[in-house]
């Protein structure tokens, strides 16, 4: 398998994991020391991550986080990737209605290490949101 199709499925089961909530799986896309900035803040650690996306999307019904357009940039054991997505999350007893979309792209620097790719740095962006923003608990 290329590099490029090693990255895409990380990118792929980051997506997977997180609606799994396959917290191990979903750390394992990371680098221990990974930092993601993201447009409440930013946070460093791979277990930091993992908790946030297991205390927004563990109390929802359920989530769908789809990729679209990417492009995968390597160099060597380096690589870059933009990756645009939807994530909708539908939480049922949401007062003000039961979904809620994001769409954004996410740019990540890649590292690979011990013949494994993971994202040392995430940056997430959003293009627009739609629904309900309650249905995400804070």
């Amino acid at each position: 398998m290329s590099d490029r199709d090693e990255i895409a499925n990380v990118l792929a089961r980051v997506a997977i994991t997180q609606d799994d909530h396959d917290w191990e799986g979903h750390a394992r896309c990371f680098a221990p020391d990974v930092r993601y900035v993201h447009p409440k803040g930013e946070i460093v650690g791979v277990e930091h991550v993992v908790e946030r996306a297991r205390k927004a999307l563990t109390p929802l019904d359920a989530s769908q986080h789809l990729l679209g357009t990417i492009v995968i940039e390597v160099d060597g054991d380096a690589a870059t990737s933009s990756t645009y997505f939807i994530a909708q999350h539908v939480r049922a007893a949401a007062p003000g209605g039961s979904t809620f979309w994001i769409a954004g792209t996410y740019r990540d620097t890649w590292a690979k290490r011990d013949g494994a790719w993971n994202i040392v740095e995430r940056r997430q962006t959003y293009s627009w949101r739609d629904g309900n923003p309650d249905v995400i608990v804070r």
